[in-house]
């Protein structure tokens, strides 16, 4: 294994791409805000081509819900979000609709039911009322019996109405839920579904070591590039085919960028990971990827590996850094696991450049 410091290289990369999505923010007066670099983040570093024609049909000065919608349709975490912030409205007003109109059942019946006693206690008080009386009060009895059960086959009806929407509100929270942790493209997990998982291992209270292994996918960018719209998608749909059948059930496996996959395995060790990573890489490179409509050959794509074992890192957010600063190490097609010598090596690297 061998494994170069590019960091600084990859530091340069990123502040290309944030000075080139603020040029963009400006020229298309799209405002600052979180999700929107989000948005742009994702057109110019992802696979998707049609994101940044979507972006850019909208014209100057884009209205952030016409940019909120491209980004629910296309699945991006921050704007999925939103979905489940409706749906988390949607279900307030729902529940406040219910109360309500169990509220005015309520008093409806609170008023029948007091004519009826009413009735009910002045026949008590005098067996043997008028004929006349005893008629008058049986018609406000039957009215108030009328009205009462007229009053409760409408709020049936209400009621089915009412929760109807509830169904349809829980269906949307379960959709928007769904997208929130999975690729729009692969229908794999994406990175917030994986720190999920991420978490749960180390909160588990045995921890049998694993390890997380970040892979970019080369050469997957200039050939999103260099071909027509879809492309990128029919080569990510085979590749996450291929990631689906080289891991074991109690294994993981999630797309966290543009060209970006990560593994998650259980009960390996430093040796077995490279293996790993040689295993998988040998699937990709063999495969004959079919690309709107054309084939190519074996090694069109390959992959660089970074891997770091859970007992190298406290937390999950350490795991996630420890592999990131593995794949910056790594040698293009290559694999490298975390070591402590990367990050001294990181540190002085950072040293001499703010020097």
């Amino acid at each position: 294994m061998t494994a170069k410091a590019n960091a600084p290289d990859c530091l340069a990369r990123s502040a290309a791409v944030l000075a080139k999505i603020a040029q963009l923010m400006t020229k298309l007066e799209i405002p600052a805000i979180p999700r929107n670099y989000a948005l742009l983040h994702e057109a110019l570093t992802g696979s998707n081509t049609a994101l940044g024609r979507e972006i850019t049909a909208l014209g100057k000065a884009p209205a952030q819900d016409a940019l909120d919608a491209i980004g629910v349709r296309n699945g991006l975490p921050e704007h999925n979000s939103l979905v489940l912030g409706h749906s988390a409205t949607d279900l307030m007003r729902t529940i406040a609709a219910l109360a309500a109109e169990a509220e005015g059942e309520r008093q409806k019946r609170v008023n029948a039911l007091t004519q009826i006693n009413q009735m009910i206690g002045r026949l008590k008080a005098d067996p043997v009322m008028a004929m006349s009386d005893f008629a008058s009060q049986a018609g406000l009895l039957l009215s108030a019996v009328e009205s009462m059960v007229g009053s409760e086959t409408a709020h049936c009806q209400r009621l089915d109405t009412l929760v109807a929407r509830l169904e349809n509100v829980a269906a949307g929270a379960a959709a928007a839920e769904t997208a929130l942790l999975h690729d729009p493209i692969t229908g794999l997990a994406n990175r917030a579904a994986l720190m999920n998982r991420l978490a749960a291992a180390y909160d588990a209270e045995e921890n049998a070591g694993g390890a997380l292994l970040l892979m970019r996918v080369d050469r997957l960018k200039s050939l999103s590039d260099s071909h027509s719209a879809g492309a990128s998608e029919d080569a990510l749909k085979q590749i996450a085919t291929i990631f689906r059948k080289s891991i074991k059930k109690l294994d993981y496996v999630a797309r966290v960028g543009g060209d970006g996959f990560a593994f998650l395995f259980d009960k390996v060790d430093r040796d077995s990971v490279v293996s790993i990573a040689e295993r998988i890489r040998q699937r990709l490179e063999l495969e004959v990827f079919r690309i709107s409509g054309r084939d190519y050959l074996p090694g069109t794509l390959s992959l660089t590996v970074g891997a770091a074992l859970t007992e190298d890192a406290q937390n999950s957010g350490e795991l996630y850094r420890l592999a990131m600063l593995a794949l910056e190490a790594a040698n293009d097609s290559g694999t490298c696991v975390y070591s402590v010598e990367l990050t001294e090596r990181a540190g002085r690297a950072y040293r001499r450049d703010v020097a």
